[in-house]
């Protein structure tokens, strides 16, 4: 791993604000600010976003960095018994790169198929053109357009992921750069509306009274964890790209402050195209109904009955919604392929052929009747409380298994004036983000199992059963590959020579 490097500062910032930058910034960002008060969502997420996400992010890049290696063998310099949890979160990463794809192959399908939606869409009803993803995209059976799609999505992948660190930051050039311009051109459109103040004024201006709302509070200080992509495994292996001279204090404020601006920007177009059409009741939480379902009556109606200029924004739409879910899942595919790669000793390029074909067929779930379902429960289960469980394993071992100062010390190596600061991060490594981590991890059992009748009470109980097996499938992995495998060793300590 460590003979693989990013060629240039903007390469790593590229490949990690791609990281970040994904649909949960696209779709379910817009989604909580429309349900939770607009400003008021965005004012309790940015501050959490400062408190307790740029810390985390700084650690994981830092000690990325020192180990030359991804999550499992950074964990295990800390306490060789932690090693577990680095490959848990390498497995869960998997999950979710696999959901990701899905959710790519669903895009690729929505890029050919809006074209023809939006002429035909004169003679639709709304609720028939909402329905039109799931009901004649999908269809009842298995769907040859998606599933084709789907291993379209993952020969991209394996191009991407076999390149490493050259190819991430060369990929993302374009899976960063063109879904924020094509982003920007639909906020302008969306401002031209004449009732755009009445959009911006509800997504900006807080609502003080929407304080009182615990659900506000969780979800705001959730979406910090899910949005930057800390604690999935991504940033210790990019952190293992980096040269030693790199300023991970500075790029790391840059990586955040740019994850927030897009998750921003995706809300501007949201709000300004959905006021703007007519749709402001429509607004959802859910991503996928945004996308599949809401996003599509926009599309036809943003231009009124021009098809021509409404085809072309539903594809500059999706067309960006695709580059954001192949950037994030191949990055989610990358922090589990050099750890596996250095511990089976297997090559990169085998093991990214390896990875592609279990995952694509995997996938091919997505192209059948059950989709939605699975979706729902494996996207829960592994990007919610596998994500939680796994942040407050590792923030324990982040504030016991390496001292505060020497942690601090490695993310100040090589700053000049803006330094991260030692009390700071330490309140909130050891502190703040396990107890909000705590927290929200027995929210979400108790509206799983109580609020409702249950999350999943309508559901099969094969679909209930599923989640558990995610999350025991993830967990368990990251113990038998440490059991079956040599691990890797402690370090004694994080201290470097200062830089020259």
């Amino acid at each position: 791993m460590a003979q693989e490097k990013f060629k240039s500062r903007s390469g790593f910032i590229l490949a990690s604000v791609g990281a970040a930058v994904g649909l949960g910034n696209a779709l379910r960002f817009p989604g909580l600010c429309a349900k939770y008060g607009g400003g008021t969502f965005l004012l309790i997420y940015f501050v959490a976003l400062v408190v307790m996400g740029v810390p985390i992010l700084n650690a994981e890049i830092a000690l990325g960095r020192k180990i030359r290696g991804g999550a499992p063998k950074c964990m295990a310099s800390l306490n060789k018994r932690a090693e577990p949890i680095g490959w848990a979160s390498c497995f869960n990463s998997l999950i979710v790169a696999i959901i990701y794809a899905g959710l790519l192959g669903w895009i690729i399908s929505m890029v050919i198929k809006i074209v023809p939606l939006c002429a035909q869409s004169q003679m639709m009803g709304k609720k028939e053109i909402g329905g039109y993803f799931f009901e004649q995209v999908m269809g009842k059976g298995i769907s040859p357009l998606v599933a084709v799609s789907i291993i379209a999505a993952w020969i991209i992948m394996f191009f991407c992921l076999r390149g490493g660190a050259d190819t991430l930051s060369k990929t993302a050039k374009f899976t960063v750069i063109i879904p924020i311009i094509l982003l920007l051109f639909m906020a302008g459109r969306g401002i031209m509306y004449s009732n755009s103040g009445e959009a911006l004024k509800k997504l900006f201006v807080p609502d003080f009274t929407a304080l009182g709302n615990a659900e506000l509070w969780l979800n705001a200080l959730g979406q910090v964890f899910f949005s930057l992509s800390i604690l999935v495994g991504i940033m210790p292996a990019y952190g293992g790209y980096l040269p030693d001279g790199t300023n991970v204090f500075r790029d790391s404020l840059i990586i955040a402050a740019a994850d927030f601006f897009v998750s921003v920007l995706s809300s501007v177009v949201l709000f300004t195209t959905l006021y703007g059409c007519g749709l402001q009741n429509d607004l959802s939480q859910s991503g996928i109904v945004t996308a599949f379902v809401v996003y599509p009556v926009a599309i036809t109606l943003a231009f009124g009955g021009n098809t021509v200029l409404n085809s072309a924004v539903g594809l500059l739409f999706y067309f960006s919604l695709a580059m954001m879910a192949a950037q994030s899942s191949v990055s989610m595919l990358e922090a589990a392929a050099n750890p596996l790669s250095e511990k089976l000793k297997i090559p990169k390029k085998k093991l990214a052929a390896i990875i592609s074909c279990m995952g694509a067929a995997a996938c091919l779930v997505f192209a059948t009747p059950v989709a939605a379902t699975v979706l729902d429960v494996c996207d829960h289960f592994a990007n919610y409380f596998n994500i939680l469980i796994l942040g407050i394993a590792e923030c324990i071992i982040l504030g016991r298994g390496a001292k505060g100062a020497q942690l601090v010390e490695e993310i100040n190596r090589f700053t000049k004036k803006i330094r991260m600061p030692a009390k700071f991060f330490n309140l909130s490594i050891k502190f703040l983000c396990p107890a909000v981590l705590v927290f929200l991890t027995g929210w979400g059992i108790y509206h799983l199992i109580f609020i409702e009748g249950g999350r999943y009470a309508g559901y099969p109980f094969w679909a209930q059963a599923l989640g558990w097996l995610v999350s025991l499938t993830v967990f368990s992995s990251g113990f038998l590959v440490r059991i079956k495998l040599p691990g890797f060793k402690k370090i004694k300590s994080l201290k470097k020579p200062s830089a020259p």
